[in-house]
């Protein structure tokens, strides 16, 4: 009988006691859920915008850019600033980027088009360092040039 008194007891002491966190876990478990269900939503309206979308296709703007490295030998550093210069401002050529060394010099150019036309915009704004003598070798993304 003393057991059931104390059983008896503990649950009229501790009973709402375990109510209210019964009650906190429940209000978390329904703010999990509407988390939940906002997620969801989301991810079907995004799903729907994707398909939206794609009936219309991407627009595409036409300028996809390459990347050209141009090796240049037996140029001293004041040739290589102003050839810099110069392919700065030249048609097609979008960025320059120049490193300097006694040994090989190289100029890093992003543009449009490829390696070859690339080649013929290089002839027409520097005609003395991008004659066909001085011209080593041509490789896509890769020019190689022995000034003599």
């Amino acid at each position: 009988m003393k057991k059931i008194v104390i059983i008896c007891a503990g649950l009229l002491l501790f009973g709402p006691k375990l109510t209210k966190a019964q009650a906190i876990l429940d209000k978390i478990d329904r703010t999990a859920d509407k988390a939940d269900r906002a997620s969801r939503t989301a991810d079907r309206t995004k799903s729907t915008g994707d398909k939206l979308l794609g009936l219309f296709g991407k627009k595409k703007d036409g300028t996809s850019l390459e990347k050209t490295t141009v090796k240049l030998a037996g140029v001293d550093f004041s040739t290589l600033k102003a050839l810099n210069d110069k392919l700065q401002s030249a048609k097609g050529i979008e960025s320059t980027k120049m490193k300097y060394s006694a040994s090989g010099s190289s100029i890093v150019l992003q543009h449009a088009g490829s390696t070859s036309d690339l080649l013929k915009v290089l002839q027409r704004s520097a005609p003395d360092v991008f004659a066909e003598k001085n011209i080593e070798g041509m490789d896509d993304g890769e020019i190689s040039i022995k000034i003599k």
